[in-house]
């Protein structure tokens, strides 16, 4: 059974717009319901900052992978040879 690489792209960019929903509605919660002090505005910079690294990483280390090659998984079941 074969698994292209873009199948893990696919779940990745879902992940994140599930994340950045979140994100969202929890910046504009604090925004609208008044709860935008210095605290707030420290975590939605410290937020932000990690988002932006973290995507960054991703975009530095997934440029350089050719999405359309497959991986086998469970090809190797049926050629492992029993020690006994």
């Amino acid at each position: 059974m074969d698994i292209p690489y873009y199948i893990f792209a696919i779940i990745y960019i879902i992940i994140l717009v599930l994340y950045f929903a979140f994100v969202f509605f929890s910046v504009y919660h604090m925004i609208r319901f008044g709860f935008y002090d210095f605290v707030a505005k420290l975590h939605t910079a410290l937020l932000a900052s990690v988002v932006a690294v973290v995507l960054i990483f991703t975009m530095l280390f997934l440029r350089d992978i050719q999405w359309a090659e497959t991986f086998s998984v469970l090809d190797n079941l049926t050629t492992v040879e029993l020690p006994f």
